[in-house]
């Protein structure tokens, strides 16, 4: 008990570092109700550059397993096409924050059909996992018709204005 309390009050020695990162967030926070159209074109440079990432490191990740996968054509194919769209964004940032909800959705579809095919792959090898990669691949599909739909709605809306 006492070896606890001794390490939490040296850890509060740092007790700055939470401030700073307070100050760090609420400046973000304000900065995005000044210029929300700057924050939302942030935020879609932020997307491409993750799925970009995600696409390099997934085709780093399909030639490394390539004889132990049986599927590695689709990891390969799964990790041009978010090359492609992550290049995509970043080269048109403006009109991808138009876009955005669509191509995130889309991408969120295609990520999680591959996903599961991975997890019957993960079947075929015995892995205890492949049920919740299986569950977690369903609701992210789940999550990308959402945002699709918003997308979809919020198109609709600046249609009627």
């Amino acid at each position: 008990m006492a070896h606890s309390i001794a390490g939490i009050k040296k850890a509060m020695d740092y007790w700055w570092l939470l401030l700073l990162t307070g100050i760090a967030l609420v400046s973000m926070g304000v900065w995005v109700f000044i210029s929300p159209e700057d924050a939302y074109v942030s935020l879609s440079v932020l997307f491409g550059v993750c799925i970009l990432f995600v696409g390099v490191f997934e085709l780093l990740f399909a030639f490394s397993a390539k004889r132990t996968l049986n599927s590695w054509g689709w990891t390969v194919a799964s990790g041009i096409f978010d090359i492609v769209i992550g290049c995509f964004i970043l080269a048109y940032p403006h009109m991808t924050t138009t876009v955005l909800p669509f191509v995130l959705g889309f991408w969120l579809l295609f990520r999680r059909f591959t996903a599961i095919g991975f997890a019957f792959d993960m079947r075929k090898y015995g892995a205890d996992a492949w049920r919740w990669l299986l569950v977690i691949a369903i609701a992210i599909i789940l999550f990308g018709i959402l945002v699709l739909a918003v997308g979809l709605l919020n198109f609709i809306n600046g249609l009627l204005r």
